[in-house]
């Protein structure tokens, strides 16, 4: 009986040293995949005055060339998405948001959301990501396409501390917005 005592005391004690180390080990993998806050990434938090929290609208220059703000109708899941359309001939018209990065520097990321489309040219609706240096453009959607997951990677770089996300109407058409996620893949 006082070796099965004993042998139980040092089975759950080699138990707890092992779910120990587990749990580092699943730290790891989870700081490797962790995802990074995105404000209103689900575009859930609507403004009475067409602003969209947690995000600024660019445009390239010139007069308002473009209408935008939380589309209740079609998101793609919950209550809203974010919609864009050029009203007027322009280079591009984009959502944006900063994200610090600092702890992350030299790890790569991904950027993804679910986009659609109606009518948009040949230049497209494309997720990117702005860093140091960097700027890479996701494939994007041109014409009308329904819901789809779009995504782009970054190496951020060692000196990143912040990089600007969002998304970029480059032609004519509207383009829509919803789910948007950013994740440290390494």
């Amino acid at each position: 009986m006082r070796y099965f005592i004993l042998i139980t005391a040092i089975a759950f004690l080699a138990a707890c040293g092992s779910g120990k180390n587990s749990a580092s080990a699943g730290d790891t993998a989870a700081a490797s995949g962790q995802a990074l806050v995105v404000v209103n990434g689900d575009f859930e938090q609507a403004a009475h005055d067409h602003n969209v929290p947690g995000w600024s609208i660019t445009q390239h220059a010139g007069p308002a060339s473009y209408t935008s703000g939380i589309d209740s109708d079609g998101a793609f899941k919950g209550y809203g998405s974010f919609r864009i359309t050029r009203t007027h001939e322009q280079v591009y018209g984009s959502i944006v948001q900063d994200v610090a990065v600092a702890k992350f520097a030299g790890k790569t990321i991904e950027l993804s959301a679910m986009m659609k489309s109606e009518n948009v040219g040949p230049r497209g609706w494309k997720l990117f990501v702005n860093a140091p240096g960097k700027q890479v453009y996701s494939q994007g959607l041109t014409g009308t396409i329904a819901w789809k997951r779009e995504a782009v990677k970054l190496e951020l770089p060692a000196n990143a501390r912040t990089i600007t996300i969002g998304a970029s109407l480059l032609d004519g058409g509207t383009g829509w917005l919803d789910e948007v996620e950013l994740r440290v893949l390494d």
